[in-house]
């Protein structure tokens, strides 16, 4: 195998011989026969044997044996029959040795000229059929690795070539079809309906191609050079002339360069806007510095227009998108009058934003764009927006692909004055904080006079059935009441015309209050933080606030009665022999009802002000020091969370917990009816004592016994005050096995949802009367 390089070498020599057409054949055995005997004679004898040189008599000269020839030999030889080996050198001739192993290759004598198959292989590197060189159509417009190779030679028959020359004809024709799949990818990216980041890539490939254009034109020029004849001078070789060789070393950059480019656009394909940036990018990460240059060039022109996109959504709030490249979209093709223009309006889209945008710069783009455009459509503050633009986005004007730390700064910068720019939109032209504190009084009931002035003027009205209670006379009442209340005349901003009664859809059985929930309306640009969604949760509050409070009505209502009608009444039964059960009934309903107005004021002090009125201070606090809308509605949405968690209003155990509350308030207000039985029937009594009296006093004046004994009978039968006993020991321990039923689900809820509900279970069971065992029956 160490011959091998000579013996090639000798076979290149002696085809461009062969192809010499200044030599007959005679000629050119007389050539090599001189060469030989100068070999063997060495280089002392040169001179004296060019002088008396007399060629050889060479015997006819063995032609150079093909493949086909050499395999035939073999079979010969396999047959057995008897072959004369060749000498190991002939006089004269090629070495035998040589041409056998050269033989062994695989290797023909070329019948083409060197030239001939530079100039077709230059034509095969720029995508066109050549004479010999061609290129498969289902290859190159499909999978190389399904549809054969992509370059085809002409086969043996037709052009016989030496095995090196047709390898080196197969991989500089490579080029030719990498150079045609990149091509297409160019040409397929002109069209009118691709996308700008698709055309922007067409063109810096068209760029690259363009370099390849004048590596051809020198290529080209080089063609007229004359190839030098087999022993010219050393300096003659050197010139510049082409042969497959040295096309190889030429087209060697190239070659690696539109590899690379194939691959590239083979991976681009199917791709738009940032994910086709990001596939680039991901080239330009690679090892390979040179496919890193290349990707990294790629790049800078790819990101002209991605970040003219980015420049007009931050300073414009434009998002013009024909086809659906930029990271950032419309959220949804709602249009209607109640669509969020923040939350509703545009979207980051994950698979279009590039790997070199992190997700903190996108999200301050996202939030730059929409200020811009809340602030034209919902605070209609497009003025401000067409004087600051044009100024602001020079700064961005000459950005792309490398001053990402620059986009970072003009992108914060930009966000910051837009942002600025909006809270003080919103507390000024939106009056955000009137709004707020408007809700903190009417809607969660922070105003007293005006809870009390309401349930005064609703309170008749509620108490019918719900399918009897008109919406439109319930508004009446709470303007009323709104007046009536302290600061409600002058209430400004349209905050009489925001507060409405709504009655809800409920069944024929429930009562008005079941229905009944008060809302406050609020339009763009507060409605993106007064969502829907939160005016629902201001209602469960609400319910939960209006039940409490109409618990405490109803308790002081009974307490009313007990210690102004009925204790004031009971002295009068002092001879009267119901009057030990009327005292006993009267000092157990005063102490339930003391057990009732605990547990609903502790619970009331805990919602109102360990809940309501600390979370609402840290809502204003973090209202006041938002920086942008998403801070603000992120403040907002956080006090929601956290009231309607502690209040036990959200899910979880919290849930069996509101249930067990809600049968609790109703077993409150249950007393009031009872004890206003009592009342009744102890006015009844009182009536019957004073009828009695006078009928005493006119027997007396007419001379007869002032009573007798068929008339003293009871003035309130023992009967109704079992009755009233017995229904009184019913609600005491219905009160008494919720609350105890409520007590025990605290400890677990304080550990799923909050660990402040702890003190609403100290507050209620602060020396563990409704918890500690009871104690034993003493033993006789």
């Amino acid at each position: 195998m160490s011959h091998m390089p000579s013996i090639f070498r000798f076979a290149e020599l002696y085809q461009q011989l062969a192809m010499y057409d200044g030599l007959s054949g005679k000629g050119r055995y007389a050539l090599l026969s001189l060469l030989q005997h100068l070999t063997e004679q060495g280089a002392a004898a040169i001179a004296s044997s060019v002088l008396h040189y007399k060629p050889l008599q060479l015997p006819k000269a063995l032609p150079l044996r093909s493949a086909a020839a050499a395999e035939q030999s073999s079979s010969r030889q396999t047959d057995g029959s008897k072959v004369q080996r060749p000498s190991t050198t002939q006089q004269g001739g090629m070495p035998a040795v040589a041409h056998q192993q050269y033989t062994a290759a695989g290797s023909d004598v070329s019948t083409v000229k060197q030239l001939e198959l530079v100039r077709d292989i230059l034509r095969a590197v720029q995508g066109l059929t050549g004479r010999y060189c061609s290129f498969n159509p289902a290859s190159t417009a499909g999978n190389p690795a399904t549809s054969g190779p992509g370059v085809l030679i002409a086969p043996h028959d037709q052009l016989k070539l030496q095995l090196g020359y047709r390898t080196l004809m197969h991989e500089l024709g490579e080029l030719g079809f990498l150079y045609r799949r990149v091509l297409a990818a160019i040409q397929s990216g002109r069209s009118p309906h691709t996308g700008s980041v698709r055309q922007a890539l067409c063109a810096a490939l068209g760029e690259e191609v363009t370099d390849f254009y004048r590596l051809m034109a020198v290529l080209e020029a080089q063609l007229a050079t004359p190839q030098p004849t087999p022993g010219a001078d050393e300096t003659d070789v050197a010139g510049s002339y082409l042969s497959l060789r040295r096309l190889q070393l030429w087209l060697a950059e190239p070659m690696r360069r539109m590899r690379f480019l194939a691959v590239l656009v083979d991976g681009c394909a199917n791709r738009v806007g940032g994910d086709l940036a990001g596939r680039v990018w991901a080239a330009s990460k690679i090892g390979d510095p040179l496919a890193s240059s290349y990707a990294t060039r790629i790049l800078h022109q790819m990101c002209v227009p991605l970040f003219d996109m980015i420049r007009r959504w931050v300073f414009e709030g434009v998002l013009e998108d024909p086809a659906c490249e930029f990271f950032i979209v419309p959220s949804s093709t709602n249009t209607s009058s109640n669509r969020d223009l923040w939350r509703d309006a545009y979207r980051i889209e994950p698979a279009k934003l590039p790997p070199f945008i992190n997700a903190e710069l996108a999200a301050t783009i996202l939030r730059a764009g929409k200020s811009i455009n809340f602030l034209r459509d919902a605070c209609n503050d497009a003025r401000w927006v067409q004087e600051w633009a044009p100024g602001a986005s020079e700064a961005a004007a000459e950005l792309g692909y490398g001053q990402l730390p620059v986009l970072e700064r003009v992108v914060s910068s930009a966000g910051q004055r837009v942002d600025a720019r909006l809270m003080a939109v919103l507390q000024s032209s939106g009056e955000l904080d009137k709004h707020c504190q408007a809700i903190r009084r009417y809607l969660l009931l922070g105003q007293g006079d005006f809870v009390v002035a309401l349930l005064d003027c609703l309170g008749p009205e509620l108490n019918k059935l719900a399918k009897d209670v008109s919406e439109v006379t319930l508004n009446h009442l709470l303007r009323t009441a709104l007046l009536a209340s302290a600061g409600g005349a002058q209430e400004e901003g349209g905050v009489q015309d925001r507060l409405k009664a709504y009655k809800a859809q409920t069944g024929d059985l429930e009562t008005g209050w079941d229905a009944f929930s008060l809302q406050y309306q609020l339009g763009p640009p507060l409605s993106s933080i007064f969502t829907s969604a939160a005016q629902s949760s201001y209602s469960r509050l609400s319910k939960l606030l209006w039940f409490m409070r109409r618990t405490e009505n109803s308790l002081g209502q009974a307490w009313k009665l007990l210690k102004v009608d009925i204790e004031r009444i009971v002295p009068r039964f002092k001879q009267d022999a119901c009057r030990g059960g009327l005292d006993d009934l009267l000092a157990s309903c005063l102490h339930l009802r003391a057990e009732m107005a605990h547990f609903v004021i502790n619970l009331q002090y805990y919602v109102n002000l360990e809940v309501l009125e600390c979370a609402w201070s840290e809502f204003m606090t973090a209202s006041a020091a938002a920086s942008d809308l998403d801070c603000l509605i992120a403040a907002h949405d956080k006090f929601l969370d956290v009231v309607l968690a502690r209040a036990l209003l959200g899910p979880g155990r919290a849930e069996g917990l509101r249930h067990t509350l809600n049968q609790l308030l109703r077993t409150c207000m249950s007393l009031a009816p009872v004890v206003q039985r009592f009342c009744e029937k102890v006015q009844i009594g009182a009536d019957s004592l004073s009828m009695r009296a006078a009928t005493a006093e006119a027997s007396k004046a007419a001379g007869r016994w002032g009573t007798t004994a068929s008339r003293v009978e009871p003035a309130v039968s023992a009967e109704e005050i079992n009755d009233l006993k017995k229904t009184y020991s019913g609600l005491a321990e219905q009160f008494r096995n919720q609350l105890n039923e409520f007590l025990r689900g605290l400890p677990a809820a304080a550990d799923e949802v909050n660990a402040e509900v702890r003190f609403l279970m100290a507050r209620l069971n602060f020396s563990d009367y409704y918890t500690r065992p009871p104690t034993e029956a003493p033993t006789n």
